[in-house]
């Protein structure tokens, strides 16, 4: 008895003395081998439900498989489950228990076959109610006295204390530091405005508390594809890092395997062990990842799901079984996370949307200051009508149309004029001049680019194709686009689809094409400069429009049309044609056709100076359309003068065109005139051009 009470005041002593809860319980376990014959000791105390088993402390003298160890059970259907009122200690026969307890509670067969043969169970009783059991594990079967009975649940008394204190002090503990990860969290949340840099922080905090190597966003949007599919996985230097998931598969069907998977989401849980190849036989993208990076548990969790999209988050871990307790602690995150995440992409929509308006009003002033050969299709040629009948007849469907004719004949107002006959007509018509864009710059101007994505992107840019959505695109000069981009456009004509410059997102287009060129594309692919698989996308519907000397019966109604047009621009009387001027117009071979006779017409605007238009100085000497040389008069130094002044000025006129108005800067007129850019605005000044062009 002097023994029992020496032994009861060192527990107590130690209790109240040694703070390590682990150093503790050995020390106090040590003592009791003192008095009591057993081989390992542990002690198991219950969650705060009392639905689960966990292993508190332990001192075993044999191996527990991997299957087993520290393993949480539930409470229902164990050894454990009958003693939950005990006041005493029970002692059981491993042997006797087998049969009771089939293969869903392992641990007697998996202790009878390690050698054990008697259990002892002492209850540790806190507040009138059972908080563990101190268990003793034994390789042989002793009859144990009541004596020893009470003596044990004596003993069993403080020790309870001690392990209540414990758990006290752990809940805390857990306590402030899940107050600790949630203001960590968001702060993370509220102060870092870059998705990728914000998901990183929320991953190291998450790893504190649930340490894992792998965590995954996924957002869904109600057409099946992902908004989001974000990947962080930890570096061999311990921090996270953003990966692509393909990048370490190698497979070409990954985004529908990741379709497939997103089921999980709608299942949030922890899987470990069984449940786990459950998963793993029930998704192949789950099957991968164990198969090339080890991952033998994860954790579900939903963020939201609304009829526009569903969310989740995805955890997993190389080294150990996510338990209930690990998937608490998950969820005490979600709330802050589903909220910012939302943001975030309402965020995202916004800026999108703020760069699509930017974008139109960009266009619309673009539109506005450039200037067009003409506001619309004027004559009534054979040749002009039926190129008209092709125009009404594509439309109003939504086929790819490619725009065949020579410089200066009117392919974008043909273009137009199919725009505005379809269904398409309340969206824009957004135009890209692909031979005014240098190559490096194409592919952004066409599918945008992300924010730092190359040196000068400091921000988002919207694409021309994502600013035509619902609308059409008119891809001017195609036959210029670089072999390299010919095949990114090629995608996006056959899937639809684009991904932004320095982007990983892929984004859907709803986008009619209709592409024009002055290039014999024929000629182009048999010399290798133009893809075959592209010109058959493009060439769906062809449109050839005529060329000028096609259309003589035309001449005088545009000539006509731009007279009146010139004079309400420069504020003159609009004048009259001399009968013997218009058989000379009709009469030319006009090689840069309507173009070239707009051109022709404003210079007689602006010099002609009688009752009527004046091309004394303007119309040279030319073989006709017979093939017979106008008869003219001789020149003189006036004559010439006045015609290298047309030819400057149609040179000017030209590269202007060209250029989409622009004067310097690459790929401007002064570049592909070869001429200072100074010395280029006062040649402007002076042929009176400045009104127009800047």
């Amino acid at each position: 008895m002097h023994e029992a009470s020496t032994l009861m005041q060192y527990i107590s002593d130690a209790v109240g003395s040694i703070r390590d809860p682990q150093e503790l319980f050995r020390t106090v376990t040590d003592k009791l081998r003192l008095v009591f014959e057993f081989d390992s000791a542990v002690i198991i105390t219950f969650d705060r439900d009392r639905r689960y088993i966990n292993v508190f402390f332990e001192m075993l003298r044999f191996e527990l498989p991997d299957s087993v160890r520290r393993k949480k059970r539930p409470v229902t259907g164990s050894w454990i489950e009958p003693h939950l009122g005990d006041t005493t200690v029970s002692v059981l026969s491993i042997e006797g228990e087998l049969n009771r307890y089939p293969s869903d509670f392992p641990v007697p067969g998996m202790l009878y076959d390690l050698g054990m043969r008697q259990v002892v169970l002492s209850p540790l009783r806190s507040g009138g109610k059972v908080i563990g059991f101190l268990n003793f594990v034994s390789k042989r079967e002793k009859i144990w006295s009541e004596g020893e009975k009470e003596l044990l649940t004596t003993l069993s008394a403080p020790i309870a204390v001690a392990v209540s204190n414990a758990l006290a002090y752990e809940e805390l503990r857990q306590s402030e530091a899940q107050i600790s990860m949630q203001l960590a969290v968001n702060n993370a949340l509220l102060t870092i405005r870059d998705r990728s840099r914000m998901m990183l922080a929320v991953c190291e905090q998450i790893d504190r508390l649930v340490p894992c190597t792998f965590l995954g966003i996924r957002v869904m949007q109600s057409d099946g594809d992902y908004r989001v599919f974000d990947n962080f996985m930890r570096e061999p230097s311990g921090s996270f890092a953003p990966v692509l998931s393909y990048d370490h598969f190698g497979i070409s069907d990954f985004r529908e395997i990741a379709k497939e998977s997103f089921a999980l989401i709608s299942n949030p849980g922890c899987y470990s062990g069984a449940d786990f190849e459950r998963l793993c036989r029930q998704y192949r993208l789950v099957a991968l990842v164990r198969e090339k990076l080890g991952v033998c548990s994860v954790i579900s969790a939903s963020l939201w799901d609304s009829p526009g999209s569903r969310a989740g988050l995805i955890i997993s871990d190389t080294r150990r079984s996510f338990d209930e307790h690990d998937l608490q602690m998950v969820s005490l995150v979600v709330p802050q996370l589903s909220l910012a995440l939302q943001n975030f992409l309402a965020y995202e929509d916004i800026d999108e949307l703020r760069g699509r308006l930017e974008g139109e009003r960009t266009w619309l002033i673009e539109e506005i200051k450039g200037a067009h050969d003409f506001e619309e299709i004027i004559g009534s040629s054979a040749a002009l009508a039926a190129a008209l009948r092709r125009v009404s007849q594509v439309a109003p469907t939504d086929a790819t149309v490619l725009i065949q004719g020579e410089t200066g004949t009117g392919k974008e107002l043909f273009a137009r004029a199919i725009h505005n006959l379809s269904s398409r007509r309340e969206k824009v018509m957004v135009k890209v001049n692909c031979a005014a864009l240098p190559a490096a710059l194409i592919e952004s101007e066409l599918f945008g680019h992300e924010k730092g994505s190359f040196t000068g992107a400091t921000e988002r840019r919207i694409g021309k194709f994502e600013l035509a959505a619902g609308g059409t695109i008119f891809l001017d000069e195609i036959g210029e686009l670089p072999l390299e981009l010919q095949a990114k456009l090629l995608r996006v004509l056959q899937e639809r689809e684009l991904e932004r410059l320095g982007g990983s997102r892929v984004i859907q287009v709803d986008v009619r094409v209709i592409a024009a060129t002055n290039r014999d594309l024929d000629a182009e692919v048999a010399a290798g400069r133009f893809r075959e698989d592209l010109y058959f996308r493009l060439n769906v519907f062809p449109l050839a429009v005529p060329p000028l000397r096609e259309r003589r019966d035309d001449i005088a109604l545009l000539a006509a049309h731009f007279a009146a047009r010139y004079a309400r621009e420069f504020g003159r009387q609009t004048l009259p044609f001399r009968q013997s001027d218009l058989l000379r117009l009709e009469g030319r071979e006009w090689k840069g056709n309507i173009r070239e006779l707009a051109h022709l017409i404003e210079q007689a605007v602006i010099v002609s100076e009688g009752p009527s238009l004046d091309f004394s100085s303007i119309l040279s000497p030319e073989t006709s359309a017979a093939g017979n040389r106008t008869t003219e008069r001789v020149k003189s130094m006036r004559d010439f003068e006045s015609e290298m002044l047309m030819l400057e000025r149609e040179l000017i006129l030209d590269a202007l065109e060209r250029s989409g108005g622009r004067i310097s800067g690459e790929g401007g007129a002064a570049e592909r005139l070869d001429m200072h850019p100074k010395t280029l605005y006062s040649r402007i000044d002076k042929l009176g051009l400045r009104k127009r062009y800047s």
